[in-house]
């Protein structure tokens, strides 16, 4: 019997995800396709006879309700990528998981890209903040400005075991800022951590060279385990243009007609170490850190643009956006008795900015320097009580300090070095001690089971600055038969202003400033969705949401600087469907679709009021996204596999700064995005080792198009990019 008929006469592979095994898909140098290797199985493999679709599909979860349940029981819009799902689609990052993630729109403005969800986006400097971004539970954010980084400076992708990706509000279970969405992303368990797990990639970014690497190891002896990662990026967007719709940049007046970028370069690392004990009976306790720098190129920042150039005296110019933070992650876990666990979990954070971040504010004479920095302390307590296996219940509490010290950007003197005096004065150091304290309670119950699941919860927050914050959530999940599960949930949630909007000093005219009487942003959002998992091969999930965002922060003319205030609301459905396909080896497909409808009322009336109206901008109207694996012929002892995705983003209106200053509305046109790619399925050079070769080519079609920026120009959309990837695993 042949490989081909082998494969078709097994039912399904189990892997470490509980997934058939199904590489990446990526091109293939021809010098490796001759090289004699042998594809042989892992001796870890097992077949499983009969398999369906749902046992394939329904990874086991545990964001939604802290506990651990199938996605089908999970009493949330969630969706899960696995560590197989970023190998077989080769993705780099976890910004480039969630472009492809129905239900949000990824928009780039090439150094800290703003993830939109169901037809919502956070606006000027959001950083994704709409969204709360967690590794094992534990937010990531950049406290100053409450953005989250997605880029290679996150995490290193080798220590993923599975991403959960909740679409909807969780402040009940997660406090501020699980505002419109939640990421968290789970590691690698100990029991499934491999010795060296490395995974390289070179190539161009249009014609500039770069790479980045990503490197995992660890392991386990008794009740111990280690795991120690790292991961760097240094690419180059330069060479983009500034889209000609762009009706006010503000640009150099010695640039002229150039409006090609200078400096996009991407320099990104992450270092990574965790060391665990877990006793079977007693509990467990595990000590992790994360250190993250980035660097950005910023011809595309909003202070303005283009200004990477050098005068005839030979002095540079040019923004650079530099910043850092460490978390140092303290968890602990007792089994009190059978029923009964206590959890400890306690974060020390820190960060700022980089010694050459530096800011042009349009001067011949100084640039702008800013002075920013935190630290603090996020610890939680929590008590899970699980009596029966139909009921179970988790009650905590989470205390928050934040030092932030907010200073007054300094003036550089360029040809000094030296902080240039204004008023007799340098730049004014300030500092503001930030608390909360939340308490929240969880309940889940199995009453007429598979029929009816019930969940609820709520939570209080009480914060230093901006007071009480009361938030809840209710839900119902039904199996009417094995293929289809219905649910039915309410929940809301609160953006708090972060402190970048609270106490901002600006840097140069048209800045934000600061606003201490900014309060929450809150959404209550319902949703329904329903899931069919046909048989082994097919299964489709379908929903609607409607959210209702009240005391929606827009930025407004402060005199000569703009300020945050919560003038805004805005109302929006959206339809969300995706459709999965497969057969053993042979390919893997998806399809999903979104369609949105939202209305927005601005808070004022007059000009502005009546040119932007109530339709929505910057969120498309519809974004459809597809992919296809497909198993080629090749060397026998090399499997192949052929793949394609591509993101198909429909028309989305300029932002409100753009259309005042044309005068006149502006809607872009649709574009497409492809990637392909030709990959080697697992392949072994040396018994028990593992190794994987492709070449991936992004934005193949080279789109151009532009989208929406906040600040009087546009984006030009991510570059093509074309790479040679590595990966092995010992």
């Amino acid at each position: 019997m042949d490989a081909r008929k082998a494969r078709r006469s097994r039912a399904a592979v189990q892997s470490d995800t509980m997934k058939p095994r199904l590489p990446n898909a990526a091109l293939l140098a021809v010098g490796l396709l001759a090289t004699p290797v042998r594809a042989q199985e892992p001796a870890e493999s097992k077949v499983v006879d009969d398999l369906d679709l749902v046992k394939v599909l329904n990874v086991e979860v545990s964001t939604a309700t802290k506990t651990a349940q199938s996605i089908d029981e999970a009493p949330a819009i969630i969706s899960v990528v696995t560590r197989e799902d970023i190998k077989r689609w080769g993705y780099q990052t976890v910004a480039e998981v969630l472009a492809h993630s129905v239900g949000f729109y990824l928009l780039d403005d090439h150094i800290l890209p703003d993830v939109g969800v169901r037809g919502m986006t956070g606006g000027l400097g959001a950083e994704s903040g709409t969204i709360k971004v967690m590794i094992d539970g534990r937010s990531v954010a950049y406290r100053t400005t409450s953005g989250n980084w997605l880029g290679v400076e996150l995490i290193p992708l080798g220590s993923i075991q599975q991403i959960e990706i909740i679409r909807g509000p969780a402040s009940a279970l997660y406090g501020a800022d699980a505002f419109l969405g939640v990421v968290n992303i789970i590691t690698v368990k100990p029991d499934k951590l491999r010795p060296v797990r490395v995974r390289g990639a070179a190539g161009f970014t249009e014609t500039n060279p770069g790479g980045r690497v990503d490197a995992v190891g660890g392991g386990s002896v008794g009740p111990f385990d280690v795991m120690v990662g790292a991961a760097m990026e240094r690419t180059d967007r330069s060479g983009l243009s500034l889209p000609a719709e762009s009706p006010a940049p503000t640009l150099p007046s010695n640039i002229g007609a150039r409006r090609l970028a200078l400096n996009l370069e991407r320099e990104s690392s992450v270092l990574q170490g965790r060391i665990g004990y877990r006793a079977r009976k007693a509990g467990e306790l595990s000590l992790s850190a994360y250190a993250s720098t980035l660097k950005r190129g910023g011809d595309f920042a909003h202070w303005a643009q283009l200004t990477n150039y050098a005068d005839s005296e030979g002095r540079r110019y040019g923004t650079v956006v530099g910043l850092k933070q460490l978390r140092v992650n303290l968890d602990g876990l007792l089994h009190v008795t059978r029923q009964f666990d206590l959890a400890l979990q306690s974060t020390y954070f820190q960060g700022g900015v980089l010694d050459g971040d530096r800011i042009e504010i349009g001067s011949d004479l100084y640039y702008g320097e800013r002075n920013q920095s935190y630290r603090g302390v996020d610890s939680v307590v929590e008590a899970r009580w699980v009596p029966t296996d139909r009921f179970n219940a988790i009650v905590g509490v989470e205390s928050v300090y934040d030092h932030e010290d907010i200073s007054s950007p300094s003036r550089i003197n360029r040809a000094t070095g030296d902080p240039v005096v204004i008023g007799n004065t340098t730049a004014q150091r300030d500092a503001v001690d930030l608390t909360n304290v939340g308490t929240y309670l969880s309940l889940n119950t199995k009453l007429l089971d598979p029929w009816l699941n019930l969940t609820g919860g709520i939570r209080y927050d009480r914060h230093s600055e901006y007071g009480d914050q009361v938030t809840g959530r209710v839900g119902a999940t039904s199996r009417w038969t094995k293929a289809i599960v219905a649910k039915l949930l309410y929940g809301s949630a609160f953006k708090g202003p972060s402190p970048y909007l609270l106490y901002a000093q600006p840097i140069t005219t048209g800045d934000v400033v600061g606003n201490a009487d900014l309060a929450p942003q809150l959404v209550h959002t319902v949703e329904y969705q329903m899931s069919l998992m046909a048989n082994r091969f097919f299964g489709v999930t379908s929903g609607v949401a409607h959210s209702w965002l009240l005391d929606k922060a827009e930025f407004t003319p402060q005199g000569i600087n703009q300020t945050a205030r919560n003038v805004a609301s805005q109302r929006s459905l959206s339809w969300e469907t995706r459709a999965d396909l497969r057969h053993y080896d042979d390919y893997r497909a998806y399809a999903a679709f979104e369609l949105v409808r939202s209305t927005r009322d601005l808070g004022r009336e007059g000009y502005v009021a009546d040119l932007v109206g109530t339709k929505n901008v910057v969120y498309p109207s519809w974004i459809g996204r597809g992919g296809l694996l497909l198993g080629v012929p090749s060397v026998p002892s090399v499997p192949l596999e052929l793949g394609a995705e591509t993101l198909i983003v429909g028309p989305r209106r300029a932002a409100e700064t753009s259309i005042v200053q044309t005068g006149a509305d502006i809607v872009f046109d649709p574009y497409l995005m492809l990637d392909v790619s030709l990959a080697t399925r697992e392949i072994y050079l040396a018994r028990g080792h593992e190794s994987r070769f492709a070449i991936r080519a992004r934005n193949l079609l080279v789109e151009r198009g532009p989208d929406p920026g906040p600040s009087g120009f546009e984006y030009p959309l991510k570059p093509s990019e074309i790479f040679f990837e590595i990966e092995h695993v010992y």
